[in-house]
Protein backbone atom coordinates (compact mmCIF):
# COMPACT_ATOMS: atom_id res chain seq x y z
CA UNK A 1 0.00 0.00 0.00
CA UNK A 2 2.78 2.63 1.30
CA UNK A 3 4.68 1.54 -2.33
CA UNK A 4 1.76 2.59 -4.36
CA UNK A 5 1.46 5.68 -2.61
CA UNK A 6 5.09 6.33 -3.69
CA UNK A 7 4.36 5.49 -7.01
CA UNK A 8 1.11 7.71 -7.16
CA UNK A 9 3.04 10.89 -5.40
CA UNK A 10 5.81 10.64 -7.86
CA UNK A 11 3.51 10.18 -10.68
CA UNK A 12 1.86 13.42 -9.70
CA UNK A 13 5.16 15.03 -9.27
CA UNK A 14 6.38 14.53 -12.45
CA UNK A 15 3.51 14.53 -14.40
CA UNK A 16 1.97 17.58 -13.10
CA UNK A 17 4.62 20.09 -11.13
CA UNK A 18 7.31 19.26 -13.46
CA UNK A 19 6.68 17.89 -16.68
CA UNK A 20 9.49 20.46 -18.63
CA UNK A 21 12.11 18.15 -16.91
CA UNK A 22 11.28 15.11 -18.89
CA UNK A 23 11.01 17.25 -21.75
CA UNK A 24 14.37 18.99 -21.18
CA UNK A 25 16.07 15.18 -20.73
CA UNK A 26 14.64 14.05 -24.03
CA UNK A 27 15.94 16.79 -26.38
CA UNK A 28 19.12 16.45 -24.71
CA UNK A 29 20.18 12.43 -26.03
CA UNK A 30 18.87 10.96 -28.73
CA UNK A 31 18.66 6.83 -29.05
CA UNK A 32 18.96 4.95 -31.47
CA UNK A 33 18.46 1.30 -32.88
CA UNK A 34 21.64 0.52 -34.12
CA UNK A 35 24.28 -1.82 -33.26
CA UNK A 36 26.87 1.12 -33.42
CA UNK A 37 24.81 2.99 -30.56
CA UNK A 38 24.96 -0.24 -28.95
CA UNK A 39 28.32 -1.17 -29.13
CA UNK A 40 29.50 2.54 -27.93
CA UNK A 41 27.79 2.47 -24.78
CA UNK A 42 28.45 -1.07 -23.46
CA UNK A 43 31.84 -0.53 -24.46
CA UNK A 44 32.21 1.75 -20.87
CA UNK A 45 32.06 1.03 -17.05
CA UNK A 46 28.08 0.79 -16.68
CA UNK A 47 27.51 0.89 -20.04
CA UNK A 48 24.65 -1.09 -19.75
CA UNK A 49 23.30 1.40 -17.36
CA UNK A 50 23.65 4.07 -18.91
CA UNK A 51 22.14 2.06 -22.30
CA UNK A 52 18.70 0.83 -20.41
CA UNK A 53 18.35 4.14 -19.39
CA UNK A 54 18.78 6.30 -22.49
CA UNK A 55 16.35 3.77 -24.25
CA UNK A 56 13.78 4.85 -21.17
CA UNK A 57 14.34 8.18 -21.63
CA UNK A 58 13.58 8.64 -25.48
CA UNK A 59 9.80 7.65 -23.74
CA UNK A 60 10.05 11.25 -22.06
CA UNK A 61 8.69 12.58 -25.32
CA UNK A 62 5.45 11.53 -24.08
CA UNK A 63 5.05 13.44 -19.98
CA UNK A 64 2.80 10.80 -19.56
CA UNK A 65 5.12 7.68 -20.19
CA UNK A 66 8.04 10.27 -18.37
CA UNK A 67 6.24 10.77 -15.13
CA UNK A 68 4.94 6.52 -15.54
CA UNK A 69 8.75 5.29 -15.82
CA UNK A 70 10.12 7.75 -12.96
CA UNK A 71 7.31 6.62 -10.31
CA UNK A 72 7.99 2.65 -11.50
CA UNK A 73 11.54 3.64 -11.13
CA UNK A 74 11.20 5.24 -7.33
CA UNK A 75 8.95 1.89 -6.47
CA UNK A 76 10.94 -0.57 -7.84
CA UNK A 77 14.03 1.05 -6.08
CA UNK A 78 12.71 0.92 -2.75
CA UNK A 79 11.68 -2.68 -2.88
CA UNK A 80 14.85 -3.45 -4.23
CA UNK A 81 16.07 -1.94 -0.75
CA UNK A 82 13.64 -3.85 1.84
CA UNK A 83 14.69 -6.92 -0.02
CA UNK A 84 18.64 -6.60 0.11
CA UNK A 85 17.42 -5.71 3.93
CA UNK A 86 16.46 -9.10 4.36
CA UNK A 87 12.68 -7.98 3.95
CA UNK A 88 12.19 -7.02 7.86
CA UNK A 89 9.23 -4.66 8.42
CA UNK A 90 10.14 -2.71 12.05
CA UNK A 91 11.96 -0.05 10.24
CA UNK A 92 10.03 -0.59 6.53
CA UNK A 93 9.72 3.05 6.14
CA UNK A 94 13.17 3.95 6.12
CA UNK A 95 13.15 1.92 2.78
CA UNK A 96 11.73 5.01 1.03
CA UNK A 97 14.84 7.27 1.73
CA UNK A 98 16.76 6.18 -1.15
CA UNK A 99 14.00 6.89 -3.63
CA UNK A 100 13.15 9.79 -1.85
CA UNK A 101 17.03 11.66 -2.23
CA UNK A 102 16.68 10.75 -6.00
CA UNK A 103 13.66 13.04 -6.23
CA UNK A 104 15.24 15.82 -4.12
CA UNK A 105 18.46 15.40 -6.27
CA UNK A 106 16.86 15.43 -9.45
CA UNK A 107 16.26 19.18 -8.56
CA UNK A 108 18.90 19.41 -10.83
CA UNK A 109 18.51 19.32 -13.98
CA UNK A 110 21.60 17.64 -15.42
CA UNK A 111 21.62 14.60 -13.26
CA UNK A 112 21.04 11.84 -15.83
CA UNK A 113 18.49 9.32 -15.44
CA UNK A 114 22.13 6.33 -15.45
CA UNK A 115 22.59 7.34 -12.06
CA UNK A 116 19.42 5.95 -10.49
CA UNK A 117 19.11 2.76 -12.75
CA UNK A 118 22.70 2.40 -11.77
CA UNK A 119 21.94 2.71 -8.12
CA UNK A 120 19.13 -0.23 -8.63
CA UNK A 121 21.24 -2.43 -10.09
CA UNK A 122 23.80 -2.34 -7.74
CA UNK A 123 21.25 -2.43 -4.71
CA UNK A 124 19.92 -5.69 -6.43
CA UNK A 125 23.53 -7.02 -6.29
CA UNK A 126 23.52 -6.92 -2.63
CA UNK A 127 21.78 -10.23 -1.79
CA UNK A 128 24.36 -12.00 -4.64
CA UNK A 129 27.37 -10.10 -3.45
CA UNK A 130 26.89 -11.15 0.14
CA UNK A 131 26.59 -15.02 -0.92
CA UNK A 132 29.00 -15.38 -3.46
CA UNK A 133 32.02 -15.60 -1.67
CA UNK A 134 35.28 -16.55 -4.06
CA UNK A 135 32.68 -16.17 -7.01
CA UNK A 136 33.60 -11.99 -6.16
CA UNK A 137 36.24 -11.95 -8.36
CA UNK A 138 34.21 -11.94 -11.44
CA UNK A 139 30.73 -10.72 -9.91
CA UNK A 140 32.97 -7.48 -8.65
CA UNK A 141 34.30 -6.94 -12.61
CA UNK A 142 30.32 -7.46 -14.23
CA UNK A 143 28.59 -5.26 -11.32
CA UNK A 144 31.40 -2.20 -12.39
CA UNK A 145 30.27 -3.21 -16.43
CA UNK A 146 26.98 -3.15 -15.72
CA UNK A 147 26.55 -0.37 -13.08
CA UNK A 148 29.74 1.53 -12.57
CA UNK A 149 31.24 2.48 -9.73
CA UNK A 150 28.37 2.58 -7.45
CA UNK A 151 28.98 -1.51 -7.41
CA UNK A 152 30.80 -0.13 -4.23
CA UNK A 153 27.28 -0.28 -2.61
CA UNK A 154 26.94 -4.41 -2.85
CA UNK A 155 30.93 -5.15 -1.82
CA UNK A 156 31.03 -2.57 1.20
CA UNK A 157 27.53 -4.27 1.94
CA UNK A 158 29.01 -8.30 1.43
CA UNK A 159 32.17 -7.23 3.67
CA UNK A 160 29.72 -5.78 6.69
CA UNK A 161 27.87 -8.34 6.47
CA UNK A 162 29.96 -11.10 6.67
CA UNK A 163 32.69 -10.24 8.87
CA UNK A 164 35.38 -12.04 6.99
CA UNK A 165 38.85 -11.46 6.70
CA UNK A 166 38.55 -12.00 2.77
CA UNK A 167 36.46 -9.36 2.74
CA UNK A 168 39.30 -6.83 3.08
CA UNK A 169 40.88 -8.77 0.01
CA UNK A 170 38.08 -8.01 -1.75
CA UNK A 171 37.51 -4.83 -1.06
CA UNK A 172 41.08 -3.92 -2.18
CA UNK A 173 40.27 -5.83 -5.08
CA UNK A 174 37.18 -3.75 -6.39
CA UNK A 175 39.85 -0.76 -6.24
CA UNK A 176 42.25 -2.68 -8.09
CA UNK A 177 39.15 -3.63 -10.60
CA UNK A 178 38.62 0.54 -10.85
CA UNK A 179 41.85 1.18 -11.79
CA UNK A 180 41.90 -1.87 -14.65
CA UNK A 181 38.90 -0.72 -15.44
CA UNK A 182 39.77 2.97 -16.11
CA UNK A 183 42.60 2.42 -17.49
CA UNK A 184 41.28 -0.38 -20.24
CA UNK A 185 38.09 1.35 -21.07
CA UNK A 186 37.74 4.76 -20.17
CA UNK A 187 41.46 6.65 -20.11
CA UNK A 188 40.12 9.39 -22.45
CA UNK A 189 37.59 10.44 -19.72
CA UNK A 190 39.07 12.74 -16.63
CA UNK A 191 39.62 10.68 -14.09
CA UNK A 192 37.10 11.97 -11.03
CA UNK A 193 34.43 11.38 -14.06
CA UNK A 194 35.38 7.53 -14.65
CA UNK A 195 36.10 6.62 -10.78
CA UNK A 196 32.84 8.62 -9.79
CA UNK A 197 30.80 7.28 -12.53
CA UNK A 198 30.61 8.08 -16.32
CA UNK A 199 27.27 9.53 -17.74
CA UNK A 200 25.49 10.33 -14.16
CA UNK A 201 25.93 13.75 -14.58
CA UNK A 202 25.72 15.48 -17.79
CA UNK A 203 28.46 18.37 -16.50
CA UNK A 204 31.61 16.61 -17.46
CA UNK A 205 34.13 17.12 -14.34
CA UNK A 206 31.74 18.31 -11.98
CA UNK A 207 31.03 15.86 -8.80
CA UNK A 208 27.55 16.83 -6.78
CA UNK A 209 27.61 15.99 -3.39
CA UNK A 210 24.49 14.02 -3.33
CA UNK A 211 26.00 11.88 -6.03
CA UNK A 212 28.15 10.23 -2.72
CA UNK A 213 25.91 10.83 -0.60
CA UNK A 214 22.88 9.03 -2.14
CA UNK A 215 24.82 5.42 -2.10
CA UNK A 216 25.71 6.20 1.07
CA UNK A 217 22.69 6.53 2.31
CA UNK A 218 21.27 3.47 0.75
CA UNK A 219 23.79 1.15 2.01
CA UNK A 220 22.99 2.79 5.46
CA UNK A 221 19.07 1.89 4.93
CA UNK A 222 19.91 -1.24 3.70
CA UNK A 223 22.10 -2.35 7.13
CA UNK A 224 19.38 -0.60 9.69
CA UNK A 225 16.30 -2.01 7.78
CA UNK A 226 18.09 -5.45 8.01
CA UNK A 227 18.68 -5.08 11.90
CA UNK A 228 15.00 -6.33 12.67
CA UNK A 229 14.65 -4.21 15.78
CA UNK A 230 11.71 -4.90 17.69
CA UNK A 231 9.94 -1.72 18.65
CA UNK A 232 7.61 -0.85 21.43
CA UNK A 233 5.41 1.91 19.64
CA UNK A 234 5.46 0.49 15.93
CA UNK A 235 2.88 2.46 14.80
CA UNK A 236 3.21 5.68 16.57
CA UNK A 237 7.18 5.29 15.11
CA UNK A 238 5.71 4.41 11.62
CA UNK A 239 3.97 7.88 11.89
CA UNK A 240 6.53 9.90 13.44
CA UNK A 241 8.52 8.36 10.75
CA UNK A 242 6.12 9.05 7.70
CA UNK A 243 5.84 12.29 8.90
CA UNK A 244 9.41 13.11 8.97
CA UNK A 245 10.07 11.80 5.86
CA UNK A 246 7.25 14.16 3.87
CA UNK A 247 8.52 17.35 5.82
CA UNK A 248 12.30 16.02 4.74
CA UNK A 249 11.70 15.39 1.10
CA UNK A 250 9.31 18.83 1.18
CA UNK A 251 12.08 20.92 2.27
CA UNK A 252 14.68 19.31 0.29
CA UNK A 253 12.74 20.27 -2.83
CA UNK A 254 12.05 23.26 -2.12
CA UNK A 255 15.61 23.92 -1.73
CA UNK A 256 17.17 22.12 -4.68
CA UNK A 257 14.42 22.63 -7.54
CA UNK A 258 15.27 26.54 -8.39
CA UNK A 259 12.21 28.00 -9.85
CA UNK A 260 14.16 30.51 -12.13
CA UNK A 261 15.71 27.55 -13.93
CA UNK A 262 12.67 25.32 -14.28
CA UNK A 263 10.51 28.40 -14.84
CA UNK A 264 12.94 28.91 -18.18
CA UNK A 265 12.64 25.44 -18.99
CA UNK A 266 9.09 25.27 -18.89
CA UNK A 267 8.52 27.99 -21.08
CA UNK A 268 10.80 26.25 -23.66
CA UNK A 269 8.45 22.94 -23.40
CA UNK A 270 5.15 24.55 -23.45
CA UNK A 271 6.55 26.35 -26.66
CA UNK A 272 7.77 23.20 -27.84
CA UNK A 273 4.32 21.86 -27.61
CA UNK A 274 2.96 25.72 -28.95
CA UNK A 275 1.09 26.29 -25.77
CA UNK A 276 1.61 29.70 -26.31
CA UNK A 277 -0.67 31.27 -24.14
CA UNK A 278 -0.20 29.30 -21.17
CA UNK A 279 3.77 30.72 -21.15
CA UNK A 280 2.17 34.37 -21.14
CA UNK A 281 -0.29 33.42 -18.34
CA UNK A 282 3.03 31.28 -16.35
CA UNK A 283 4.50 34.87 -16.86
CA UNK A 284 2.19 36.76 -15.19
CA UNK A 285 2.41 34.98 -12.27
CA UNK A 286 5.88 34.98 -12.03
CA UNK A 287 8.37 35.56 -14.59
CA UNK A 288 12.06 34.60 -14.30
CA UNK A 289 14.78 38.13 -14.63
CA UNK A 290 16.76 36.52 -17.26
CA UNK A 291 16.82 37.46 -20.66
CA UNK A 292 16.20 33.53 -22.09
CA UNK A 293 12.49 33.98 -19.93
CA UNK A 294 12.31 37.74 -22.05
CA UNK A 295 12.95 36.14 -25.19
CA UNK A 296 10.17 33.41 -24.80
CA UNK A 297 7.72 35.74 -23.64
CA UNK A 298 7.92 38.08 -26.17
CA UNK A 299 8.28 35.04 -28.85
CA UNK A 300 4.68 33.81 -27.58
CA UNK A 301 3.27 37.79 -27.41
CA UNK A 302 3.75 37.69 -31.06
CA UNK A 303 2.23 34.22 -31.60
CA UNK A 304 -0.46 35.66 -29.71
CA UNK A 305 -1.02 39.08 -31.73
CA UNK A 306 0.01 41.11 -28.26
CA UNK A 307 3.89 41.75 -29.06
CA UNK A 308 3.08 45.42 -29.83
CA UNK A 309 0.44 46.08 -27.32
CA UNK A 310 2.16 44.26 -23.96
CA UNK A 311 5.53 44.48 -24.37
CA UNK A 312 6.15 46.73 -21.64
CA UNK A 313 4.10 44.59 -19.00
CA UNK A 314 6.45 42.01 -18.47
CA UNK A 315 10.30 41.91 -17.62
CA UNK A 316 12.64 43.23 -20.45
CA UNK A 317 16.29 43.60 -20.84
CA UNK A 318 16.76 45.32 -24.24
CA UNK A 319 17.01 44.04 -27.69
CA UNK A 320 18.47 40.16 -26.09
CA UNK A 321 14.85 40.21 -24.85
CA UNK A 322 14.05 39.32 -28.91
CA UNK A 323 16.54 37.07 -29.78
CA UNK A 324 19.61 36.31 -28.15
CA UNK A 325 23.52 36.17 -29.72
CA UNK A 326 24.74 32.99 -29.95
CA UNK A 327 25.27 31.79 -26.14
CA UNK A 328 26.87 28.27 -27.09
CA UNK A 329 24.98 26.36 -24.49
CA UNK A 330 22.10 23.41 -24.80
CA UNK A 331 19.21 25.53 -23.61
CA UNK A 332 19.72 29.61 -24.35
CA UNK A 333 19.21 30.13 -28.06
CA UNK A 334 16.32 27.48 -28.50
CA UNK A 335 13.56 30.11 -28.78
CA UNK A 336 16.08 32.35 -30.53
CA UNK A 337 16.41 29.73 -32.56
CA UNK A 338 12.79 29.55 -33.44
CA UNK A 339 12.06 33.24 -34.08
CA UNK A 340 14.81 33.13 -36.53
CA UNK A 341 13.71 30.36 -38.31
CA UNK A 342 9.73 31.84 -38.37
CA UNK A 343 11.39 35.11 -39.61
CA UNK A 344 13.29 33.76 -42.75
CA UNK A 345 17.16 33.52 -41.27
CA UNK A 346 17.63 29.65 -41.56
CA UNK A 347 21.33 29.91 -42.47
CA UNK A 348 21.20 31.70 -39.24
CA UNK A 349 19.13 29.31 -37.42
CA UNK A 350 20.99 26.22 -38.73
CA UNK A 351 24.06 27.92 -36.57
CA UNK A 352 22.34 28.47 -33.03
CA UNK A 353 20.60 24.32 -33.43
CA UNK A 354 23.98 23.30 -34.14
CA UNK A 355 25.80 25.02 -31.23
CA UNK A 356 22.62 23.74 -29.42
CA UNK A 357 23.03 20.11 -29.81
CA UNK A 358 27.07 20.48 -29.69
CA UNK A 359 26.67 22.46 -26.66
CA UNK A 360 25.30 19.18 -24.75
CA UNK A 361 27.95 18.55 -22.80
CA UNK A 362 28.18 14.72 -22.29
CA UNK A 363 28.47 14.73 -26.06
CA UNK A 364 25.02 13.26 -26.93
CA UNK A 365 23.20 14.42 -29.69
CA UNK A 366 19.31 15.38 -29.94
CA UNK A 367 16.48 14.50 -31.97
CA UNK A 368 15.06 18.04 -31.85
CA UNK A 369 17.85 20.14 -32.66
CA UNK A 370 18.77 17.20 -35.56
CA UNK A 371 15.32 17.84 -36.84
CA UNK A 372 15.94 21.74 -36.76
CA UNK A 373 19.74 21.51 -38.69
CA UNK A 374 17.34 19.19 -40.92
CA UNK A 375 14.65 21.44 -41.97
CA UNK A 376 17.05 24.63 -42.63
CA UNK A 377 19.33 22.02 -44.93
CA UNK A 378 16.34 21.33 -46.81
CA UNK A 379 14.78 24.81 -47.03
CA UNK A 380 18.55 25.47 -48.50
CA UNK A 381 18.25 23.01 -51.08
CA UNK A 382 21.03 21.05 -49.79
CA UNK A 383 18.93 17.76 -49.08
CA UNK A 384 22.34 15.24 -49.60
CA UNK A 385 23.20 17.12 -45.85
CA UNK A 386 19.92 17.16 -45.04
CA UNK A 387 19.37 13.32 -45.57
CA UNK A 388 22.76 12.66 -43.59
CA UNK A 389 20.61 13.70 -40.46
CA UNK A 390 17.53 11.64 -41.55
CA UNK A 391 19.24 8.97 -41.99
CA UNK A 392 19.93 9.30 -38.15
CA UNK A 393 17.03 10.48 -36.98
CA UNK A 394 15.33 7.30 -39.12
CA UNK A 395 16.62 5.05 -36.42
CA UNK A 396 15.38 6.50 -33.37
CA UNK A 397 11.74 5.62 -31.89
CA UNK A 398 9.88 9.21 -32.24
CA UNK A 399 11.59 10.85 -35.08
CA UNK A 400 11.41 7.91 -37.23
CA UNK A 401 7.98 8.52 -38.88
CA UNK A 402 9.04 12.20 -39.79
CA UNK A 403 12.52 11.35 -40.98
CA UNK A 404 11.43 9.07 -43.57
CA UNK A 405 8.68 11.68 -44.68
CA UNK A 406 11.11 14.10 -45.44
CA UNK A 407 13.37 11.48 -47.20
CA UNK A 408 10.77 11.16 -49.46
CA UNK A 409 10.00 14.27 -49.87
CA UNK A 410 13.39 15.82 -51.31
CA UNK A 411 13.40 13.18 -53.79
CA UNK A 412 10.92 15.76 -55.42
CA UNK A 413 11.71 19.18 -55.54
CA UNK A 414 7.40 19.86 -55.97
CA UNK A 415 6.86 18.08 -52.77
CA UNK A 416 9.23 20.70 -50.56
CA UNK A 417 7.64 23.41 -52.29
CA UNK A 418 4.40 22.22 -51.86
CA UNK A 419 5.19 22.10 -47.91
CA UNK A 420 3.36 25.27 -46.04
CA UNK A 421 6.41 25.92 -44.26
CA UNK A 422 9.29 25.33 -46.11
CA UNK A 423 7.55 27.46 -49.20
CA UNK A 424 6.86 29.92 -47.17
CA UNK A 425 10.29 30.26 -45.58
CA UNK A 426 11.82 30.08 -48.90
CA UNK A 427 9.61 33.10 -50.15
CA UNK A 428 10.67 34.95 -47.43
CA UNK A 429 14.28 34.26 -46.57
CA UNK A 430 17.16 36.40 -47.78
CA UNK A 431 17.77 36.65 -51.75
CA UNK A 432 21.29 37.88 -51.30
CA UNK A 433 24.17 36.64 -49.90
CA UNK A 434 25.67 39.18 -47.14
CA UNK A 435 28.03 38.47 -43.79
CA UNK A 436 25.54 38.37 -40.91
CA UNK A 437 26.30 40.07 -37.39
CA UNK A 438 23.63 40.00 -34.46
CA UNK A 439 24.59 43.97 -33.85
CA UNK A 440 23.08 44.73 -37.28
CA UNK A 441 20.07 41.82 -36.58
CA UNK A 442 17.32 44.48 -36.48
CA UNK A 443 18.68 46.09 -40.36
CA UNK A 444 18.56 42.13 -40.99
CA UNK A 445 14.79 42.52 -40.33
CA UNK A 446 13.97 45.32 -42.44
CA UNK A 447 15.42 43.88 -44.95
CA UNK A 448 13.66 40.83 -45.19
CA UNK A 449 10.53 43.26 -44.82
CA UNK A 450 10.99 45.61 -47.55
CA UNK A 451 11.71 42.54 -49.96
CA UNK A 452 8.73 40.87 -48.70
CA UNK A 453 5.56 42.74 -47.53
CA UNK A 454 4.18 39.41 -46.03
CA UNK A 455 7.08 39.24 -43.54
CA UNK A 456 4.78 40.39 -40.62
CA UNK A 457 6.91 38.98 -38.25
CA UNK A 458 10.20 40.56 -39.60
CA UNK A 459 8.04 43.84 -39.01
CA UNK A 460 6.77 43.63 -36.25
CA UNK A 461 9.92 42.82 -34.51
CA UNK A 462 12.12 45.18 -36.12
CA UNK A 463 9.69 48.16 -34.57
CA UNK A 464 9.47 46.55 -30.97
CA UNK A 465 13.56 46.08 -31.33
CA UNK A 466 13.39 49.80 -31.71
CA UNK A 467 11.28 50.42 -29.08
CA UNK A 468 13.39 48.33 -26.98
CA UNK A 469 16.40 50.16 -27.94
CA UNK A 470 15.00 53.56 -27.38
CA UNK A 471 14.42 52.17 -23.90
CA UNK A 472 17.61 50.97 -22.99
CA UNK A 473 19.47 54.19 -24.26
CA UNK A 474 17.17 56.49 -22.29
CA UNK A 475 18.05 54.35 -18.77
Amino acid sequence: MTSSLLGATVFAFWFWLYPQDLSYQEQNQLFLFTWNYLGERLMLPGGPADWLSEFLVQFFYYRWAGALIMALLAVILQRAVWHASGKRHSLYLLSFIPSLLLLVYQGDVEVLLSYPVALLMAICLCQPMARAAWHRLWLIPLGLWLAGPVVVVPVLYAAIRNHRWTDVLMTVYMLLVFWLGYRLLAAQYPARDAFFGLNYYRLVETLPTLQIVIPAVALLVILLCGLGLHLRRPVATGVTLAILLAAATWSGVKFTYDRDTHEVIAYDWLIRHERYADVLKRAEKYQPHNPISACSVNFCLFTEGQLDQRLTDFWQCGTQGLVLPSIRDNMSDITSAEVLWRMGMPNITLQYAFDLQESIQNGRKSGRFMRMIAECNIVNGWYDRAEKYLDILSHSLFYRKWARGRKSMIQNEESVNADPVYSYIRQVRFRDDFITFYDGLDLMMAILYNQNKNNFMAAQYYMAWQRLKQMEEGQ
